[in-house]
């Protein structure tokens, strides 16, 4: 008995010398439990609550492995202050600094842990991973700030991420983020971040979420986030290079967002409406920014019809996006040394902010100004001395804040304006006087508004068919140079916008007839049809067009990888027109088409085929997914006004299993449906949808806005 005695005397005392313990507590017992202040590991299975929490934190200074992953945690209140003020413990709670500076280098938490509380593992400069359980839905300011973590999970379950969770953590390298909204300042200072993901329920970034996270290049966003904001100094002064955010539903980014990163280019989201003060500034790397509404070139994401753009955007039928931006905020691209913003500025945008563009000093032919600019703030475009000359399409002058060129030989600089009128107001408007004016043309420019397109086509036409009464740019409208204005010059203008054409992508001809046209609800239609491999035929085209008559079209024709488009002709109610087609250099697939009557006769009617298209297939084209697509739509009206509609495709079926589709079928009837479901055959105000029905019973929808 004696000998039984001795041997568990000897154990016990074996047990609380050793390093590693396990104890079974009750809530608050834990003191009692462990006699040994310098355990270096400690396993706990049973309840705890805050007061042991705290013994934890006072006495066990040696302790680098705690699991506690098979314990309750317990609510505690009473009154007895132990951390700070705080009195009221909830049940699952990992409380306020609880671990603050231990030199734990492994923690297991307990499978039902609620709330991460004030800085409960900041300073852990040893702990290098810890699992965030699912049931964790409170993170409370600067949880993890300073410890050694590598990688990093926020669960979905999170509902609240305070500020600072993981900043300051310098070996931080992976994290995946699905809470759904990024706290302040999150990781702030991770120096070694360079892989980030996040999940589809993220909604927001927070100020300074990623602020000096200099190894960071990607963001990995879910394709299906709907993120509506990004806060003030998000990813400022970070190795930021790539960043998607075009497809999210942003609505805000906020002050200096982007400033100070490796960013070559980016396209905002469209939608839009807030950009902060600079947001984009002091980029050194960025050569482009596509602003809402200006659609988005993806040359690293080829479609299935291989012309080196995405099924998405403003190229998809009846997807122009909306354009938001009215105000270019103060610093928005100051310092952004090698931006091209000749380009930039669209339609709609309407004050540009003080220093707006500070320095922007990439050498480029144009800037231009949209019509809609009524004022530009100071020292707006200070330092832009790559501008080799300045367009405006404001027939009024825009007001000016103080010294808006700074710095800009502006004398040096050509000042086009829209007519001779508006070229008056400026040459005497303060600061615009100091541009130089010429009497310059553009070869091409018939009709004098700055741009070369098909309306320049249809005001020569219509100047050679009223025997020289109208008035046009003779200079620019002798194309050949032959001296004399004719025909072989409307021959060689339509050669001329087809040739420029062809050395534009699709999105680019967008970008140019956006800023200039106004748009319509009047479309083409294209039905599906169906292709064999190695087949040729002919499709049909019909125009809906119930809100003005039109004399002339230009549009692209992309076809799907595999197809080739052989010719245009004009067919029912475009018999009287021709129709050119140049094929593009930079994009397979893809052509320019351009049809008008010599006769400037118009498309009689408002609905019914106008043109026929001949396509091939090659021998080894499959049909899946195709679509032949009708981008750019420019209609031009009798008074040489063009309008820009919505793209359009047909979908190519496979001719094995479908045999009846006919591509030639006639319209039946057309059909206008608004967002209440009403139904007419004349076109609604606002959103329609139209329903085309052939003869042979198939039917084409599709939605425009009137």
């Amino acid at each position: 008995m004696r000998k039984l005695f001795f041997l568990l005397l000897t154990a016990a005392l074996t047990t609380l010398g050793a390093s590693a313990i396990t104890v079974n507590s009750t809530a608050g017992q834990l003191s009692s439990l462990v006699q040994d202040t310098q355990i270096t590991q400690l396993t706990v299975t049973g309840t705890m609550d805050a007061r042991d929490f705290l013994f934890i934190s006072n006495e066990l200074t040696e302790l680098t492995s705690i699991d506690l992953s098979q314990v309750t945690i317990m609510p505690l209140s009473g009154g007895q202050l132990l951390y700070g003020t705080v009195t009221s413990y909830s049940a699952g709670e990992i409380p306020r600094t609880a671990f603050f500076g231990k030199k734990l280098t492994s923690v297991s938490l307990p499978a039902s842990t609620q709330v991460i509380g004030y800085a409960a593992f900041a300073g852990c400069y040893q702990l290098s991973s810890v699992t965030l359980p699912a049931s964790v839905t409170y993170i409370d300011d600067y949880a993890f700030a300073g410890s050694a973590l590598t990688s990093a999970e926020v669960p979905a379950s999170v509902l609240y991420m305070g500020k600072g969770v993981f900043s300051r953590c310098e070996q931080l390298q992976h994290v995946v983020v699905n809470t759904t909204a990024l706290g302040d300042y999150a990781f702030l200072g991770a120096t070694s971040l360079t892989d980030v993901e996040i999940g589809r329920a993220v909604k927001s970034i927070g100020k300074g979420a990623f602020n000096g996270c200099t190894a960071l290049t990607t963001i990995n966003i879910d394709p299906n986030n709907k993120m509506t904001r990004i806060d003030e100094e998000a990813f400022i002064n970070s190795g930021l290079e790539n960043i998607d955010i075009k497809k999210l539903n942003l609505s805000s980014i906020g002050d200096w967002a982007f400033a100070q990163t490796q960013l070559s280019s980016i396209a905002l989201t469209d939608g839009l409406s807030t950009m902060g003060e600079g947001v984009l500034a002091h980029n050194r790397q960025l050569h482009e920014v596509m602003l809402p509404g200006m659609g988005e070139q993806d040359s690293s994401q080829p479609s299935q019809g291989g012309n080196g753009f995405t099924p998405t955007g403003p190229r998809l039928a009846n997807s122009y996006p909306t354009l938001t931006i009215e105000n270019i905020s103060n610093y928005a691209f100051a310092g952004d040394t090698l931006l091209d913003a000749s380009k930039m500025l669209t339609r709609g945008v309407a004050t540009i902010g003080d220093y707006a563009f500070y320095n922007v000093a990439q050498e480029m032919d144009t800037m231009f100004l949209p019509a809609t600019v009524v004022y530009l703030g100071n020292y707006a475009m200070a330092g832009m001395t790559g501008m080799k000359a300045l367009q405006t399409a404001a027939v009024d002058v825009p007001a000016l804040g103080i010294d808006v060129w700074a710095g800009v030989n502006q004398p040096a600089v050509p000042l086009i304006a829209p007519d001779e009128e508006s070229t008056a107001m400026y040459k005497e408007a303060d600061q615009w006087m100091n541009f130089f004016y010429q009497a310059a043309y553009i070869l091409g420019d018939v009709n004098g508004d700055g741009h070369v397109n098909i309306t320049d086509v249809t005001m020569l036409v219509n100047y050679l068919l009223s025997g020289n009464a109208v008035q046009i740019n003779l200079l620019a409208a002798d194309v050949n140079g032959d001296g004399n204005v004719n025909v072989s010059d409307v021959i060689a203008l339509i050669t001329l916008i087809s040739q420029r054409a062809a050395k534009m992508s699709v999105n680019d001809i967008y970008t140019a007839h956006n800023a200039v046209f106004n748009t319509t609800g009047d479309v083409l239609v294209m039905p599906s049809f169906a292709m064999r491999a190695g087949e040729q035929r002919t499709v049909n085209v019909a125009l809906n067009n119930h809100e003005q008559a039109y004399t002339a079209m230009q549009c692209e024709v992309v076809m799907p990888q595999g197809m080739r488009l052989i010719a245009v002709d004009g067919i029912e109610r475009g018999s009287a027109h021709e129709y050119t087609v140049s094929e593009h250099e930079t994009e397979a697939g893809v052509y320019t088409v351009i049809g008008i009557s010599m006769d400037l006769d118009t498309y009689s009617g408002e609905d019914g085929n106008v043109l026929r298209l001949t396509v091939a297939a090659d021998d080894d084209f499959t049909p899946s997914n195709a679509e032949v697509q009708l981008a750019n739509v420019v209609l031009v009206t009798p008074e040489h006004k063009g309008y820009l509609s919505s793209n359009v495709s047909g979908r190519v079926l496979d001719g094995s299993g479908v045999e009846q589709v006919n591509a030639d079928a006639a319209i039946a009837a057309v059909r206008y449906i608004n967002v209440s479901g009403q139904e007419s055959d004349k076109p609604f105000a606002g959103v329609n949808i139209v329903v085309t029905t052939y003869t042979d019973g198939t039917t084409s929808t599709m939605k425009v806005m009137k």
